[in-house]
């Protein structure tokens, strides 16, 4: 056993007791000191001896000072007296030193006790070196949050489930003007009263609590006075945080200054708008000049030709009965003049078909025969009864996508059959061009899909869209839906 022969002085008749608790105590993990008023140790368990690497006959011949340096300080000396002071005990940390010089931090637990007339103590005492390691390592890392933290631009705080500020790093104390006081303990709406800024977050932030979720939304507010006024864009994301038990314990909220993203956006949005407008623009001067030309083919350079060729006729029928070679070539110059005037009506009909000025459900069911006819049938139009009104540039515009899309079919499609409708939806026109074709994977980008995008920039122009839906072996339909504006005038 590892008393010293003073607490010893017991009855022969308690020997098998003290054995018993001699040998429970040595399976302790903790080390068990008992220690008299000397401040000698008048038992000690094997964990001690393991602990302080000393045998146990070594050991009980110190004092408490021989190993821990910081017994005489004031802390322990006040834990003593308290323990001597109180039946409850005392807990405190100190440090113990080994036989070989290496010092263990422990925690101590000391319990005052009086037998046969003398005082003593027990120490229950824990090696807490791993959470000593584990308490260095979560400061380290709550001291490189802090760092962090406190020099991120971002405006970081947190709040407790009753909205109440927790904490607020520099970057959200110096945007908001205040101090660190001002808003611990507080709600924002409390801080500042009637700032429309904290009654946006308030709002976010009861959205978490009633739903358990994160909430974010973006903020926007003006800073500054006079000519120093400027608007400043903050996007706000507040997640929840919980314990082990799932209980929400707190809110963290971090603000984002996107004040730069938002002007470029709006920069590159007004960019695209100008660019939208100049083709829209383009796209009409470029309709009035193939209207144009169409028009000066068909009536100036069309009526030539149409005059030559009945001179050709007259000076056939008056000059050329009696003279086969010239009959042989006056036949061969009107049958150019023939061509001629074909390939100058196709080139007008290409320009612009003389039959969109009568309009676009005319024109649809030109482009279906003419498709049928190039292509062996299959093209089948549908169109709401009454026939749509639509201003020339819309028509043209919708008319120029069915012609595209028509081409695609023919091109790549290999389909057998081709269904358009037109038809008018709450005030949109929708114009769908669907076929039974291979289809494709709208998914890839590829190099020839120009006609795909002009299509959609027609779509943009009209205030539309223009929507692709295909796949692989299931065809393709283009829809095109823009608003009637004959329909709001």
């Amino acid at each position: 056993m590892m008393f010293t022969q003073p607490f010893q002085s017991v009855s022969d008749t308690n020997m098998p007791q003290l054995e018993l608790v001699d040998f429970a105590l040595s399976r302790i993990k903790d080390a068990i000191y008992i220690v008299n008023g000397e401040e000698r140790f008048c038992y000690v368990n094997a964990s001690a001896c393991q602990m302080l690497h000393y045998g146990s006959r070594a050991l009980l011949q110190l004092r408490v000072t021989d190993i821990d340096p910081d017994w005489t300080g004031r802390t322990q000396s006040d834990s003593w007296w308290k323990a001597y002071k109180s039946d409850s005990g005392v807990t405190f940390e100190t440090r113990h030193v080994t036989r070989f010089g290496m010092i263990v931090p422990v925690e101590v637990n000391l319990t005052r006790f009086k037998h046969k007339g003398r005082s003593y103590c027990m120490c229950v005492v824990r090696d807490i070196r791993e959470r000593k390691h584990i308490e260095q390592l979560a400061y380290a890392r709550e001291q490189e949050f802090r760092a962090l933290v406190e020099n991120t631009p971002d405006l970081i705080t947190r709040f407790d489930p009753q909205l109440k500020c927790l904490y607020a790093n520099s970057a959200t104390l110096v945007h908001l003007g205040l101090a660190l006081e001002q808003l611990l303990g507080r709600q924002f709406t409390e801080s500042m009263p009637g700032a429309r800024c904290a009654m946006h977050i308030q709002q976010l932030l009861q959205q978490v609590v009633d739903t358990r979720s994160s909430a974010e939304g973006e903020l926007a507010e003006e800073n500054g006075k006079g000519d120093q006024r400027h608007l400043s864009i903050h996007h706000i994301r507040c997640v929840p945080e919980f314990d082990r038990h799932g209980a929400l314990v707190s809110i963290l909220a971090v603000g984002r200054d996107i004040t730069a993203i938002r002007y470029a956006e709006k920069k590159l949005a007004d960019s695209h708008m100008q660019l939208r407008l100049l083709a829209r623009q383009r796209e009409i001067s470029r309709e009035a000049e193939r209207k144009h030309i169409a028009r000066e083919i068909h009536d100036e350079l069309g009526q030539h030709l149409t005059t030559i060729r009945m001179s050709l006729s007259l000076m056939r029928m008056c000059h050329a009965r009696d003279n086969p070679d010239l009959q042989a070539q006056l036949k061969k110059l009107m049958q150019l003049s023939d061509q001629t005037i074909q390939v100058v009506r196709n080139v007008s009909t290409s320009l612009r078909p003389n039959v969109l000025n009568m309009g676009l459900t005319p024109a649809l069911e030109w482009l279906c025969d003419e498709f049928n006819r190039n292509y062996s049938g299959g093209c089948v139009l549908k169109t709401a009864q009454p026939e749509l009104t639509l201003k020339d540039e819309s028509a043209t515009a919708a008319f120029r996508v069915a012609q595209e899309s028509l081409t695609n079919v023919a091109r790549h499609a290999q389909a057998t059959r081709v269904v358009i409708t037109l038809e008018s939806q709450s005030g949109n026109v929708v114009l769908r061009i669907r076929d039974n074709g291979k289809g494709f994977n709208t998914g890839i980008d590829k190099a020839d899909t120009f006609g795909l995008i002009s299509m959609k920039e027609r779509g943009s122009m009209l205030g539309g869209e223009v929507v692709i839906d295909s796949a692989p072996g299931r065809g393709t339909l283009v829809q095109l839906t823009f608003p009637n504006d004959t329909d709001r005038r």
